[in-house]
């Protein structure tokens, strides 16, 4: 029988819908293996990266080599200790840059897409092994973990109904928006009556090393403290010291927020703020670096209020040089104008216009290259709210001026992430002016400069298809594809082009692959219904709209295509019940009205036929 703490509780991940599915027959698991989602003793992954690297191992030795560099990204990320074999393939701007270079930070879900990699190298390796076993995955300190472990384990029970999580925990609720991902945690005696030595996947946690420590806080070396961190933290936890487990968090939370672990990042802040004066003393460079970085993991998980009452608490009464100012306020300009979800523009014009004040104050006390960079740096947030005030051409103006200066100041090598993005953002701007083959000039441009960032190609794809260069387009939602992790987006947007060109198999694998990533897309049951009633398979086009209905705010479009499949069924009631919930959704849709007519008709129903097409006839009568 499996060791338990008294505290915890034995669940068993499964989809909300499917709670009476808990297995209880014991015997009913082949393998079972034993995890720890500790975040705090684990890192990031707990001991995710246990079960990943088993499966790594086996694929790497059989005949797996295109799968195993499809998922590339998220291997060589999760994988520490073999991140030299497994060598980063595709590496964009965003992942070389460090310091003033790293002038973007990667999109939220950019981590959760390593999520879905990692399940399905953990698939690869089940079914090469074991297609007909029953596994079992047992997973303590499930309430300890963070964001990304524990989305995993979502998953991995979401997708693989051959592998059963079983989770112990303190806490029944899961943490964040989670619950979006339509996985429960059910309560179940499983536990009780596992094998008393399941395979333990937990590596032996590290012990302190002083000598170590003092190094590490001596270099700063964020990279090296990825594998120490864990051991370091609780070691001072142990012993109380709580400005040593600050000065610990602070670099695990710089270094998360730099590899796009935002909530892993934020969890935190709440240990280092009480001491960020200790921890950075008069040095005006490392407060605000630390709250740079204090702000983004903040920020991006929903926090942007808090967000801003750090800066302004704990930056604006202490900065005084002017280079660091000028950060501060174009970080505040961006709060009002981009951050909070009631935006000011005055206020965002306000900082601005101060950065821009310091940056040109701060000429002579900083390097002409760190001025030239932040110059046209501030100048890109004032084509930002430029945009936003209606100012394209300005906007404009001021993307490619600030491109063309850095190249001739700086270089083609100096500042390369920035400068891309400059392009792409004067791409953008040419779209919203409409000029389409300008913007993607701009975009090509951007993509020359860094080839490897997916979200480049899926933005150039999405305005091909506007255009209706639907061939181009899948062209590029592929090298967007093969350039990133696994995301639902690039799929549908995909699939969407395959329907245009009536490829209609293709579309289907598309967007029944977008939805294996994410089920919980209302518009695309809605699309793949339609290819499936296109191609008379109406049983699978019922269960589309039936899937799109039973999402949060109904469908009225899959109500009147699934009422359409119950009349052809001569299922006459059926139909009209979706007709009615159509008419609730949208009244003042008139072909609702016919429809139902038909229906009323055939039902015999005349006098209330007539009074549809009565109110079809004369509308403005009704």
């Amino acid at each position: 029988m499996l060791q338990m703490d008294d505290n915890q509780s034995c669940f068993q991940i499964l989809p909300k819908a499917h709670k009476a599915q808990v297995h209880a027959d014991c015997q009913s698991s082949d393998r079972v293996f034993e995890l720890n989602a500790d975040f705090t003793r684990h890192g990031v992954w707990g001991s995710v990266c246990e079960l990943v690297e088993q499966a790594w191992t086996h694929l790497n030795q059989q005949e797996y080599a295109a799968l195993l560099e499809s998922h590339n990204y998220a291997l060589y990320m999760v994988l520490a200790d073999h991140r030299e074999q497994i060598g980063l393939k595709y590496a964009c701007l965003t992942d070389t840059a460090t310091g003033a270079e790293k002038t973007r930070n990667f999109p939220v879900d950019r981590a959760y897409r390593m999520v879905n990699s990692l399940v399905e190298v953990v698939k690869a390796w089940k079914s090469s092994i074991a297609t007909k076993e029953q596994w079992t995955i047992v997973v303590k300190d499930f309430s300890k973990a963070n964001y990304l472990t524990t989305r995993f384990f979502l998953e991995l029970a979401r997708r693989m109904t051959d592998i059963d999580v079983l989770v112990f925990s303190e806490d029944t609720r899961l943490p964040f928006d989670l619950p979006n991902l339509g996985m429960d945690l059910v309560p179940t005696q499983r536990g009780k009556s596992l094998p008393s030595q399941p395979e333990m996947l937990i590596k032996t946690l590290d012990t302190f090393d002083a000598d170590l420590y003092e190094h590490l806080i001596s270099t700063n070396d964020m990279m090296a403290w990825e594998g120490a961190f864990p051991c370091m933290l609780r070691h001072f936890e142990e012993s109380g010291d709580a400005l040593s487990v600050a000065k610990v968090a602070i670099r695990a939370l710089c270094l998360y927020n730099h590899y796009g672990y935002y909530h892993e990042s934020a969890s935190f802040v709440d240990t280092v703020l009480p001491y960020l004066d200790k921890l950075v003393g008069q040095d005006q460079i490392t407060r605000w670096s630390y709250l740079g970085n204090i702000f983004q993991g903040m920020v991006t998980t929903g926090r942007e209020n808090e967000a801003l009452a750090t800066i302004l608490t704990h930056a604006e009464p202490y900065l005084t040089k002017p280079c660091v100012k000028a950060k501060m306020h174009y970080l505040l300009s961006m709060i009002y104008l981009r951050y909070l979800k009631d935006q000011d523009l005055d206020k965002a014009q306000y900082h601005i216009m101060r950065a821009q004040q310091e940056i040109a104050e701060a000429q002579g006390s900083i390097s002409d290259l760190e001025h030239d960079f932040l110059s046209v740096f501030i100048d890109n947030g004032l084509a930002f709210l430029s945009v936003r005030q209606g100012k394209n051409e300005e906007a404009l103006q001021l993307c490619y001026s600030g491109f063309k200066f850095l190249t001739e100041k700086l270089g083609d090598e100096a500042h390369k992430l920035h400068r891309s993005v400059l392009l792409y953002n004067s791409a953008q701007v040419y779209t919203m002016l409409g000029k389409n083959e300008e913007a993607l000039k701009f975009y090509k441009e951007a993509v020359e400069m860094d080839p490897y960032y997916s979200e480049y190609y899926n933005e150039i794809g999405n305005l091909l298809q506007r255009l209706g260069r639907y061939a181009q387009a899948i062209g590029m939602y592929e090298s967007a594809i093969k350039y990133s992790a696994p995301y639902s987006e690039v799929y549908s947007n995909k699939g969407m082009c395959h329907v245009f060109l009536e490829q209609w198999q293709e579309a289907l694998t598309s967007f029944s692959r977008s939805l294996e990533l994410s089920p919980y897309q209302q518009d695309v049951y809605l699309v793949r219904g339609d290819v499936f009633s296109g191609q008379d398979e109406d049983g699978m086009a019922f269960e589309d709209y039936s899937r799109a209905i039973a999402m949060s705010g109904d469908s009225a479009t899959a109500r009147v295509n699934r009422a359409v499949i119950h009349y052809e069924r001569e299922n006459y009631e059926a139909a009209l019940r979706d007709m009615d919930r159509a008419i609730e959704l949208e009244p003042d849709n008139l072909s609702h009205y016919e429809n139902r007519a038909e229906i009323y008709k055939v039902m015999g129903m005349i006098s209330q036929a007539q009074e549809d097409l009565a109110r079809v006839a004369a509308p403005e009568m009704a």
